[in-house]
């Protein structure tokens, strides 16, 4: 037992399974650029239920990630059997509370090591969910769960890059018709909710209606019933047919899913006729009533991607504590927080001497 112990304590492990997993991590990234096609969602899967799924089938491709896995496992032991053994030098000698900053790096490095574990195991991720202002959108897996875009404002940078150089997504999510949270999403800043993170993906303007003339009137009429208003009128608009044609019954029909020849149905006044909505000033009669399309509705749109991960605020808490811990280290201690290889009774003696 004392053998596996040392074993696992030993500082020249840490130095091998640090380069194994330095050159393990380089092959993985080499394949992930010749195999793009095959590793391009792995970033929107669960890791340990897609090595399930896939691992066995794909081995070639997904061994590195197997021995990365067990790599890191051995490492974990290796730095919690050094932390322990650590931690029982210091109390039983009796040494200065700055023997102890090592350590909390260790511990937090862990404690963010098991909330990654958590984010392999469960949790789920969600991506291209587009919400228009003001209509509220189920929030995928969480029942009872909706998400609602307030505001959006995207800046670009002056040159010529166009690179976006700030977002400020306002998200208010409800639970039923209460509101739980309403909160801001920036670049690399997500909105998260009992572990649940809103990231900002993508931004626009997309055409949410149309905006009808008839008899000297104008009604607008939303695609989207919840966009839909008292501006709307005696008419309603249907079905849209991106490709439209008559079939040999005489019922209409979209040859194609592609947007060639757009339609969309439009009713009022107890009949319906069928609108080119391809460009403005196309018209249609409707219980003889001549009604146009004068413009379009556009509404603001956010994409957002939605992932929960059980272990984010795991990682939150092990990334703190290893910061406090390194400042600790480099603010406090100076050189003396190099870890040097050295045989275990030479390094007490130096720290019971202050070095």
């Amino acid at each position: 037992m004392k053998a596996i112990w040392r074993f696992f304590a030993s500082i020249k492990l840490t130095i091998v399974l640090a380069a194994l997993i330095c050159i393990v991590a380089a092959y993985g990234s080499v394949l992930a650029v010749r195999n793009q096609e095959f590793y391009r969602y792995l970033d929107r899967v669960i890791l340990l239920p897609w090595l399930a799924d896939k691992g066995a089938t794909y081995f070639k491709l997904t061994g590195w990630i197997f021995a990365l896995i067990i790599l890191t496992a051995v490492f974990a032991v290796n730095t919690v059997v050094c932390t322990v053994d650590r931690l029982y030098a210091v109390i039983k000698r009796r040494l200065p509370a700055s023997a102890f900053f090592p350590q909390i790096v260790h511990i937090g490095f862990l404690i963010a090591l098991l909330g990654h574990l958590a984010g392999t195991v469960a949790g789920y991720k969600s991506d291209g969910n587009i919400l228009y202002k003001d209509v509220p959108v189920p929030v995928p897996h969480e029942q009872g769960l909706s998400m609602r875009l307030d505001d959006v404002e995207v800046r670009q940078r002056p040159d010529k890059s166009n690179d976006i150089s700030f977002v400020r997504t306002r998200v208010t999510l409800l639970s039923g018709n209460e509101t739980v949270k309403t909160g801001e999403i920036g670049i690399n800043n997500p909105l998260i909710y009992k572990g649940v993170a809103f990231y900002h993906i993508d931004a626009g303007k997309a055409p949410a209606g149309l905006v009808l003339e008839a008899e000297g009137r104008r009604y607008e009429l939303g695609f989207n019933a919840a966009l839909r208003g008292e501006t709307s009128g005696p008419y309603a608009i249907g079905t849209v047919y991106p490709d439209f044609a008559i079939d040999p019954s005489g019922r209409p029909s979209s040859r194609s899913e592609e947007f060639r020849n757009p339609y969309i149905e439009v009713s009022g006044r107890g009949k319906k006729g069928y609108l080119f909505i391809g460009r403005p000033g196309s018209s249609v009669n409707i219980a003889g009533r001549k009604v146009s399309l004068a413009d379009y509705i556009y509404a603001p749109y956010v994409i957002l991607n939605i992932n929960k991960d059980p272990g984010i605020w795991l990682i939150i808490a092990g990334s703190a504590v290893l910061t406090i811990g390194m400042l600790l280290l480099l603010f406090l201690r100076g050189e003396r927080a190099e870890l040097v290889s050295r045989r275990p009774g030479a390094r007490l003696r130096n720290e019971e001497a202050g070095e």
